[in-house]
This record gives C-alpha cells, structure tokens and sequence, in this order.
C-alpha cells in the first residue's frame, strides 16, 4: 500500500478511538527514522485532558496497542505515539486551530 494512503487510513482509524474515557480528536502521522535508522511511525494524538494529573497507565497501553496493530495490519513501521491534551493543542504547531 502506497504510505500516504496507509497513512490516511491509519488516521482515520486513530480518530474517534475511545479506550477508558480517552478519546482521540485529531491525529498527525508520518513516517520518520529511529536512531538506529530502523523505520518508525510518528503519531502525535490529540486526545481528552486526563481526569487526573495524567491518564490511566492501562489506557495509554490498549491505545497503543491498538494503533500499532492497525500500523501492522496495513503495513506501516511501528508506532512510535505522543499524547497532547486538548487544554494544550493552541501550544502544538501541528493541531492550532
């Protein structure tokens, strides 16, 4: 599958996820290199402020879990994921509005 239309389908599918209460809003996603040059998939998620000083550990893991088997399954590089709250998307570049 050509990586851009990978990438589209791997959005599409990332927006919306809601696993524990945390919900996805908006995905940025590209392909980009580890430091050992292995091939890796950047996901920055835009996702619910956590209820508490940060999300639950078991939450963040089934989000992950998930997206990186969507990444398998339509043959892109690992996961490589970064949580920004919503409270904060105005500070990230990728999601100001």
């Amino acid at each position: 599958m050509d990586p851009g239309v990978a990438l589209k389908e791997f959005a599409d599918f990332a927006v919306g996820i809601e696993v524990g209460g945390l919900k996805v809003h908006k995905v940025s996603s590209f392909l980009d290199e580890r430091q050992d040059g292995e091939p890796v998939t950047r996901v920055l998620l835009l996702v619910d402020d956590p209820r508490e000083e940060t999300w639950e550990l078991d939450t963040v893991i089934e989000l992950r879990r998930l997206l990186g088997r969507k990444a398998i399954e339509i043959g892109l590089p690992s996961v490589s994921v970064s949580l920004v709250p919503e409270s904060e998307a105005d500070s990230v570049e990728t999601f100001v509005r």
